[in-house]
Parts: structure tokens; C-alpha cells; sequence
């Protein structure tokens, strides 16, 4: 729902004046600006077509303006006729005149812009309805402001083409000094001046209307004290004068579409799709900067839709592209205008100006009309090839200048895509030397989440050495994929170290990897078949799983995949216990050959067994449950368990799996806590369990078998610690 004030608001006297001055101020500025940038879209041969441009020009901010004052998000915004799109608009048209369609060249530019403007607002309903509006995010912020310096370029250059009727470029230089010359372009230079200046240094509310009223007053006080005649200064170019007839309105230019050549209007389709991201972006930009000076929330998708829709009823009715402009409505609201008055009387005066036409464009002077687009493109200059130093890094800086440069000696469209492609580039230059390794370590510094009995444990700390762990990240590409080789092919060459059996690569901080990728893993795996270790990938869906096969990695008995890098662990756990024949050589079954391992007497376990209970589980059987007290520690003797997190909708996570030989609930129970988590038979499990009436019993009637107890429970919980501090050591290297 669009927030709205009441109108009778806007009709006290506390309102009226604010409301009155906003109105008038930001219409007057409308309709120069409309002026103004038809002007620079309708020159040279196309000057004849100038009054239907100013026309579609003013319809087009008033359109916008009624729509926002009546349905906008909220009141106050001042939709107006755009710039940027102009820029390119009349690119497109000089491109058109050097085409040679004669009489067709007017049809064929109204054309273009119809049905650039509809195909406009089209895109920008899609763009909303996909919610799409985050997009603007991911435009490269040096091409954005290169652009933005290349469209104040082109302003500077459409200014003096409105002042002195041709192009400034190095080969017209000459023309400047000529004396006729120099009052046409003088005026209006020092007007920018004035205007840029005033608005950098002075910075009030009314600064900007102010200097463009006293320029007009000065230039008439001119022709009063030089005596030049209104007729003269018409005929000298000083003043607009007679444009070929009253500005009209022309609603849907199907008589024009018949005429058009539109073979020239297909030639432009590359301005006019940097037209359509164009208006996309600035548009967004636009939103996002109203939210902040106006303190406001707006829906970047709905705003996009909205703009849409109004520009394919303006191009519809005969009008051009239009969007919310930060300039005037930060104006209006800095003025204190609140409610709709202010939109209504920006509307009439618009409506005034199309209605007489041109008994009023007559004696609107061409210097300021040309200094007024001057003034727009040096504040695009200023802001994106100067100020922008201080913000920007060198490499971003250099980006926004070259582009620039190339807009002005090749193009714009050239300059962009070049400044496209430039970006590019950085970004693979800056990418590839970000850390494609999260971590780097060995199994004997990196477990699984099994605990097992403390010989096996004892003997990992050696055999896991012979377990590579390469935890990566980011994106892989043709850029850092053979980083990954190489990081290999040096733990190979290594003497001082065990030489891997296995060597993981785990993928869950990895957002995405391409085709070249895929070919040095292909690479890594007969690297795998020359020196005779298991290439194991962990994290890897089943879709990216096939994208490395289709890539040319062979699955073969030496590439294993797993769903999560602790399943991997595991898996090289168990089959460096099998190989190196730990689990044949000693396999502790009974209680005491396993609390033996763990350093406690054989005499002591006989009497520690008078207070443990004998239990047997089945696959799924719990053994302690979330949430419950926690009365109890479990002493696993065949089988195994393992911990599970639960969470609502019946899911559970793995925490760790404890297998014969390892004790459970040990924490909860001397910390007297209830069970953080549950523990789960794997398979057909005998556990021996002590509950805290046996541990009291104990630990009154045999203290000293207690006191052994606690320090069998205390260098177990070392040992776990130990490996914790080693796994996180190999963290932070």
C-alpha cells in the first residue's frame, strides 16, 4: 500500500508556502530540463523534429509525475524525463543521421525511441517480477562510475553542441576563438560555472534555482545593455527562437512505425539494450539512494515493476523514459514540501509549457540551455573522475579514467564493454591470489569424529601422517584449479614426512568449480595411479560428482567419494588400522584388556565391574536420551554407538561415533547436567553402565578404587583434548 498524507495537509498555511515554493522551483526545473535534453536528443538534421522531442519530453515527466503524486510509494518524488537514457538516446540518433535515411531519418528516430522506451518498461516488470532488483549489486562498481564519467563526457559535449551547433572535439577547437562564436558558447560556460560552483560551496535548498533564475534575468539585462533586439538575438542563435512550431503531442506514433527504416533502428540495438540496463541500474541506484536521504523502506522489485509499467503507458501516449530523480525530490523535501500540492503545480506548469508551446521555448536562451547540460556533465566528471579518488582504490581509479578516455576517443559503447572486459580481468587477477586453502593438514592432526579405544588412538597419531588433508574454498577455476596439483605434487616431494596413502580434498567451503577444474582433478588422479595413494573427495553432491567425471576424472578403486569430510576420515582410519595390521594384533574385546590400554589396573577393573551392570543393545536401541538426567556413564565393549544432536522434525546431526573400547556420558554425569545429546546402537552393542548410586556405593566403601576411577575419566578427557588442541592448531597455521 503506497503511503499517502492527507491532502488538506498540504493547504495549511504552514504547508502552503513550502508546497508553493517546491512546486514552482522543481516544474521550472522540469521543463529546462525537459528542454534541454530534447534538444540534445533532436539536433543537427533532427532539429526539425525538436518540437515534437520537446513535446514527447514534457509528456513524459508529466505522466511519471501523476502516477508517483497519486500511486507512489510515498509523497514527495519527483519522476521526471531521464538523463542517462538521453545520453544514449542521442547517441543513437547521431548514429542514425550519419546513416543517410533522408527523409525517413525523423520517422525512423521517433521509432527508435518508441520502441526502446516500451521494450523499457517491459524489461523492468520482468526484472521486478523475477526479483531481480538485487542485480545492481553485482555490476562491477568502476564500470558503473567509468560509465556514469563517460555519460558526464558526452553531457559536456551535448552542451556545447546546444550553445555553439557542433561537436567539441580536438579538430573544432579553432572554431572557439572565432568572435561570433565565443558569445555563443562564453555565456553558457560561465553559467555552468556559476551553477557548479554555486551548488558545491553554497550549500542551501534554494541555490540551484536561484543561479538559473538570476541567469536568465542577467542575460536579458545583457541584451538591454547591448541593445541587441529579442528578433536580433534570435537570429544571431542567442535565443531558441521559433522551433519549427508549437510543441505537440503525438500519441503512438504508428504513422512514424509505417515510415521507419528499420533496418537503422535494428543497427542501434546495441545502444538500446545498454539503454535497457542502463535505466535498470540508474533507476535502482536511484532507489536505493532516496532510502537513505529520505529515511525511507522501498521494495527495489515492486519499485521496478511500477517504473515499468509507467514507461510502457508513456511510450504508449508518445514519451520517453522516465524514473525517480534524487536531485529534485531530495530538493522538494528539503524545501518542506509535504502532501501532493507541490507534484500538482509541477504538473500545471509542465502542462502550461506543452499547451502554449512555443510562444513561451521562444525566448528560453540557448547558452543556458546549453550551460544547464554542461553544468549536468561536469557534475558527472567531477563526482566519478575526480572526487571518486578519495574513495577508490588506484586499480578501481584507473578503471573509471581509462573507460572515460575510451568513451571519448572510441565510443561509449566501446568504452563500456571495454571497461567490461577490464574488470574482468582484475577480478581474475585478484581472485586467482586469494587462498584457495582453507586448511592444510594431516590425519595425525585431524581425526574423525570416532572415538576409539586408546591403543588405536595411540597408534593414529603415527599412521595418520600418511592422510593429506586439503580443506578448500572459494570458487575453482582455470585461475587456481592447479594450485591444487602443485600443492599435491610438493607434499609428494617431501622426504621428512610419511608419503600419503590418501589424499582428501574436501569441498564444503567450495561454491562452485569449472570445466578446468574438473581437468586437473583428472590430472591429480593419475598423479594418484604414478605414486600409489586413494584420491578421496568429500562434500561433493551427486551433480557435481558427474560434472568431474564428464570432465575426464575415471572412477576407479584410487578415487573414492564421500558424503562429509569425517566420513572420509574414517574411512582411511579403518583401513590404516586394517593395513598396518593394528586391528589384528591387538583387538581389546574384553573390558579389561580395554581399560587396561587406558592405563587401569587389572585389579582394579575386577572390582570396578562389582558396580557396572551388563547391558545389550540392538541396532537403534537408545542408550541415553536428549534431555534426559544424566546418571549414568556407559563403558562400550563390543559394537558402537554414536552421539546424534536431535532437532525438531525428527532430524538428527552425527556428532561423534564411539567405538569398542570408549566411554560415553562421562561429562553430563560428573557435571550433573541433563543429556545434551542422545547416544544410539549402530549395531548389536554390549555396553557396562555405572550409575550414580553404584558411583556413590564406590565411592564409600572403596575410595581409593574411586580416586582411580576419576583419574582413568580425567587422562581420558586429556587424550580427547589433546587431539582437539592439535586439530586446532593445524586450524590456525
Amino acid at each position: 500500500m503506497a503511503e499517502t498524507s492527507n491532502p488538506k495537509s498540504s493547504l495549511t498555511t504552514q504547508q502552503l508556502i513550502p508546497n508553493l515554493t517546491a512546486g514552482i522551483v522543481t516544474g521550472f526545473m522540469q521543463v529546462m530540463m525537459a528542454i534541454s535534453l530534447a534538444s540534445l536528443i533532436f539536433s543537427g538534421p533532427l532539429h526539425v523534429a525538436l518540437p515534437r522531442g520537446i513535446a514527447f519530453a514534457l509528456i513524459t515527466t508529466i505522466i511519471h509525475m501523476l502516477v508517483y503524486t497519486f500511486f507512489g510509494s510515498f509523497d514527495g518524488i519527483n519522476s521526471i524525463f531521464q538523463d542517462n537514457p538521453s545520453v544514449l538516446f542521442a547517441v543513437a540518433t547521431a548514429g542514425l543521421v550519419t546513416a543517410g535515411l533522408g527523409n525517413n531519418l525523423t520517422a525512423t528516430a521517433i521509432s527508435l525511441i518508441f520502441v526502446t522506451s516500451l521494450l523499457t518498461g517491459l524489461f523492468l516488470i520482468a526484472l521486478g517480477y523475477f526479483k531481480l532488483g538485487g542485480l545492481v549489486r553485482y555490476i562491477p562498481y568502476p564500470v558503473v562510475g567509468g560509465f556514469l564519467a563517460g555519460s558526464g563526457w558526452l553531457l559536456v559535449q551535448g552542451g556545447f553542441g546546444t550553445m555553439a551547433s557542433y561537436k567539441l572535439s580536438p579538430e573544432n577547437l579553432p572554431l572557439l576563438l572565432v568572435p561570433d562564436q565565443i558569445i555563443m558558447w562564453l555565456p553558457g560556460v560561465v553559467f555552468s560555472a556559476a551553477l557548479f560552483l554555486g551548488v558545491k560551496y553554497i550549500r542551501h535548498k534554494l541555490t540551484l534555482p536561484t543561479i538559473i533564475f538570476a541567469g536568465i534575468v542577467i542575460f536579458y539585462l545583457g541584451l538591454l545593455v547591448t541593445g541587441t533586439s529579442i528578433n536580433e538575438a534570435i537570429q544571431r542563435g542567442l535565443l531558441l527562437g521559433d522551433i519549427g512550431g508549437a510543441a505537440v503531442w503525438h500519441p503512438l506514433p504508428l504513422a512514424d512505425l509505417a515510415q521507419a527504416d528499420w533496418s537503422a533502428v535494428l543497427g542501434q540495438s546495441s545502444t538500446i539494450g545498454t539503454i535497457l540496463a542502463l535505466t535498470a541500474i540508474s533507476l535502482l541506484l536511484n532507489i536505493s539512494s532516496l532510502e537513505l536521504a529520505l529515511r525511507r523502506d522501498m521494495n527495489l522489485n515492486r519499485e521496478l515493476q511500477f517504473n515499468g509499467l509507467i514507461n510502457v503507458l508513456t511510450a504508449i501516449v508518445g514519451g520517453g523514459i522516465g524514473y525517480p530523480a534524487l536531485g529534485q525530490t531530495t530538493l522538494r523535501h528539503r524545501l518542506g514540501s509535504r502532501g501532493k500540492l507541490a507534484g500538482f503545480i509541477a504538473i500545471g506548469i509542465c502542462v502550461s509549457v506543452l499547451i502554449i508551446g512555443s510562444s513561451i521555448i521562444a525566448y528560453i536562451p540557448k547558452p543556458l540551455l546549453g550551460g544547464l547540460i554542461l553544468f549536468l556533465g561536469l557534475d558527472f566528471l567531477n563526482q566519478w573522475a575526480v572526487e571518486s579518488r578519495k574513495k577508490l582504490r588506484k586499480t578501481d581509479y584507473a578503471v573509471i579514467l581509462f573507460i572515460l578516455v575510451v568513451i571519448a576517443l572510441a565510443g561509449f559503447l566501446v568504452g563500456v564493454g571495454i571497461g567490461l572486459v577490464l574488470m574482468i580481468v582484475l577480478f581474475v587477477i585478484n581472485y586467482s591470489q586469494l587462498d584457495l586453502f582453507h586448511r592444510e593438514a594431516s590425519g595425525g592432526e585431524m581425526t574423525s569424529h570416532v572415538e576409539r579405544s586408546a591403543y588405536h588412538r595411540r597408534a593414529l597419531l603415527e599412521l595418520g601422517k600418511k592422510v593429506h588433508i586439503l580443506e578448500l574454498q572459494g570458487f575453482i577455476f582455470f585461475g587456481t584449479a592447479n594450485s591444487v596439483l602443485e600443492t599435491i605434487r610438493t607434499r609428494l616431494s617431501e622426504t621428512q614426512a610419511p608419503q600419503p596413502m590418501f589424499v582428501i580434498l574436501d569441498f564444503r567451503r567450495v561454491t562452485g568449480f569449472d570445466s578446468s577444474a574438473a581437468y586437473s582433478f583428472a590430472k591429480i588422479k593419475h598423479l594418484a595411479d604414478t605414486h600409489n595413494f586413494t584420491l578421496i573427495f568429500t562434500h561433493l553432491s551427486a551433480g557435481d560428482q558427474n560434472e568431474l567425471v564428464r570432465g575426464g576424472l575415471e572412477t576407479a578403486d584410487r578415487v573414492k567419494f564421500f558424503p562429509d569430510l569425517d566420513r572420509g576420515l574414517e574411512w582411511c582410519e579403518d583401513l590404516l588400522l586394517e593395513i598396518s595390521q593394528v586391528t589384528k594384533t591387538h583387538f581389546p574385546t574384553t573390558l579389561t584388556l580395554q581399560l587396561a590400554d587406558s592405563g587401569f589396573a587389572k585389579d582394579d577393573t575386577k572390582k570396578l565391574q562389582t558396580y557396572l551392570e551388563r547391558r545389550q543393545f540392538a541396532p537403534g536401541d537408545y542408550l541415553m536420551r536428549q534431555g534426559q538426567p544424566a546418571n549414568e556413564i556407559i563403558f562400550v565393549e563390543i559394537g558402537q554407538v554414536s552421539v546424534f544432536l536431535e532437532l525438531e522434525s525428527d532430524k538428527r546431526v552425527r556428532l561423534h561415533t564411539h567405538s569398542m573400547g570408549t566411554v560415553v556420558g562421562e561429562l553430563g554425569f560428573f557435571l550433573n547436567s541433563p543429556r545434551s545429546a542422545s547416544v544410539i546402537a549402530d549395531l548389536n552393542t554390549i555396553a557396562y553402565t555405572l550409575n550414580s548410586e553404584d558411583y556413590a556405593a564406590m565411592s564409600e566403601k572403596e575410595p581409593q578404587l574411586a580416586v582411580a576411577f576419576q583419574n582413568l575419566i580425567i587422562r581420558l578427557l586429556a587424550e580427547r583434548l589433546v587431539a582437539s588442541t592439535n586439530e586446532l592448531a593445524a586450524l590456525n597455521r
